[in-house]
């Protein structure tokens, strides 16, 4: 049983009457010839009667040309006018007028510019076509009715002497006659009465079928691009900046796909279109490795807390398991303690609140430096919980992943929004994070916390001296916290009170000699200088990733070459080989830091 498919019939071809001009002969002769009352009669039907328009018997020809339009010189069937002058025309031919004359149409006749909205019925002169019942001769030739004027527009159109063009005109049969012959021509003359006529209704069928299916198709694509759109759009006011998963996200399409995220960038306009977003996205980067070191922390306690007997928990009592666990408990506490400072603070993501203290004048980020101490602590105890060696060289990885991840997807965005450049140093978590990782280091570097604060005094004092003669800096000092704001003679009693202490472990023996207490002055600042060298180098290196990664993606983009059109993709959607493996490792580094 074989299924039909159904096949849209298109509606009959129908006859069309003729060009005007074909109603009187040749395009030059002019309508309007008068002809004597006796020949125009009712039995004065043959075609070689001359053409008869706007003439009467029973009215003169200047009373009969105020019923005419003035474009078309026919009868007129509703009269308007264009408002400014007192000629009228048929409201077809004014309208034509008005949508044909561009922005500003003029009247035909006296020039003046009119609009669709202008154009006035004539009410008078419509009531006085309506009421009269003079005859004029219909102008079709071989009729020679006279009919009403208030009636000649239905004769016109129910004349059998108005000329037709067959219904086939369009398909190339060239007659032209009267209406009347128009059936003996249809069934006895035209050439496409048989054959060709089954042909064209065929042609037509299939031309109609075809437009509608091109039109439905097209309709479901315009359908699917509507829902792909709405989708994305969906998407786009879905993401946010402030979310883990769509900073993870946007940081893959920045570092494997620059050149798509450069073409398509206002798929994430709510994450990197304005400073706020942005600024938001590069703290969540600089914060992320210190969330994953707090939950390997808090997850390896609760899986010991599950090990643990209960009898076991019971004998140790509580004293007991807060030494166990104190330093996963101390450290889940600063960052407790941070995230509420951060939540506390509300302020942009581009900088911190500055408090007043009341009385002193004094305005400053106290939470910043609070977050700092919160994130300095978690780091160290990290190495303490991971053993010393590898807590250290988990806590440098730590930090090179945190500044240069940061820094090279921050050069990429700057590059994408055309913004200026180092906006990563101008978000408030930049300061507290680095200041943590620099000094968790030096303290874990340093076996003794002594040499330690050495180094800072150390460089603290060579700071402010280089800086007032020599025009130089050791120090990251958008990182330095509150240690910024300590003055030299601070810093000199403090360097005071550690050589007193000195003397005081000289004395009893706990250091060498003085030698060696010097030597712990040194060797902390060079430790310090070389965190601060390192800081700038993982900076500066990130940078110079992330311009290499946005370049090669855009000349990927706009000017693939001949190797990579091998490939079955768009450039805009080819990877960029430094990108990938710059982002692998990030995500090694974040499964290596989980399992281990």
């Amino acid at each position: 049983m074989t299924s039909t498919t159904a096949t849209n019939i298109p509606p009959p071809l129908e006859a069309t009457p003729a060009p005007y001009y074909s109603y009187w002969g040749d395009p030059g002769e002019t309508p309007g010839v008068d002809v004597p009352t006796e020949e125009a009669t009712a039995e004065n039907t043959n075609d070689d009667s001359p053409m008869q328009c706007g003439t009467c018997t029973d009215i003169d020809d200047e009373e009969a040309k105020k019923y005419e339009c003035a474009v078309c010189f026919e009868f007129m069937d509703t009269p308007v006018g264009c408002g400014s002058c007192q000629t009228r025309f048929c409201r077809p031919c004014l309208e034509r007028v008005a949508n044909q004359g561009g922005a500003r149409p003029k009247c035909s006749h006296c020039r003046a510019p009119f609009t669709l909205e202008s154009i006035q019925v004539d009410e008078a002169l419509q009531e006085e076509m309506n009421n009269c019942m003079e005859t004029v001769l219909c102008p079709f030739r071989g009729c020679g009715k006279r009919v009403p004027i208030n009636a000649i527009k239905l004769h016109e159109a129910q004349c059998d002497h108005i000329k037709m063009k067959c219904k086939f005109n369009d398909w190339g049969c060239e007659w032209i006659g009267k209406k009347l012959d128009l059936e003996h021509h249809d069934n006895h003359e035209c050439e496409f009465r048989n054959e060709m006529g089954r042909l064209v209704n065929t042609i037509r069928e299939k031309t109609l079928n075809q437009t509608e299916t091109i039109a439905r198709l097209q309709g479901t694509r315009v359908n699917q691009m509507v829902n792909t759109h709405t989708r994305q759009l969906l998407m786009i006011r879905g993401r946010n900046a402030g979310n883990v998963f769509d900073v993870l996200a946007m940081s893959y399409e920045a570092t494997c796909f620059p050149g798509r995220l450069a073409a398509a960038k206002e798929m994430w306009g709510n994450m990197i279109a304005h400073d706020h977003p942005r600024a938001l996205v590069y703290n969540v980067l600089l914060v992320l490795p210190l969330f994953v070191c707090i939950s390997k922390c808090s997850f390896w306690m609760a899986i010991d807390l599950s090990n643990m007997a209960p009898q076991h928990i019971y004998r140790v009592g509580l004293y007991g398991m807060i030494q166990h666990f104190h330093v996963n408990i101390v450290a889940s506490s600063a960052a407790g303690l941070a995230a509420f400072c951060m939540i506390a603070d509300g302020g942009d993501a581009t900088h911190w609140t500055e408090m007043h203290v009341q009385g002193t004048g004094i305005s400053y980020p106290f939470l910043r430096d609070i977050v700092a101490l919160g994130f300095y602590v978690c780091y160290f105890l990290f190495v303490d919980f991971m053993d010393y060696w590898p807590g250290i060289v988990l806590l440098l990885c730590t930090f090179s992943f945190t500044v240069t991840y940061s820094s090279c997807v921050a050069s990429i965005l700057e590059k994408v929004n055309g913004s200026e450049e180092g906006t990563l140093k101008k978000t408030r978590m930049w300061p507290s994070v680095v200041f943590a990782l620099r000094y968790a280091c030096l303290f874990q570097i340093c076996w003794v916390p002594f040499e330690a604060v050495k180094g800072v005094i150390v460089l603290r004092l060579v700071k402010h001296l280089s800086l007032k003669h020599f025009k130089l800096n050791f120090t990251v000092e958008e990182t330095e916290c509150f240690l910024s704001v300590i003055p030299p003679s601070i810093l000199v009693v403090f360097g005071a009170a550690v050589t007193a202490l000195d003397h005081v472990a000289i004395g009893n023996g706990v250091v060498k000699d003085w030698s060696a207490a010097f030597y712990a002055w040194g060797t902390g600042a060079a430790t310090l200088a070389f965190l601060n060298v390192f800081t700038h180098t993982l900076f500066l290196c990130g940078q110079g990733t992330g311009d290499a990664i946005y370049f090669e993606g855009t000349n990927l983009r706009n000017h693939s070459n001949e190797r990579l059109q091998t490939y079955n993709l768009l450039p805009s959607q080819r990877p960029v080989y430094t990108g990938v493996v710059t982002f692998a490792l990030a995500l090694f580094y974040m499964i290596f830091m989980v399992a281990v």
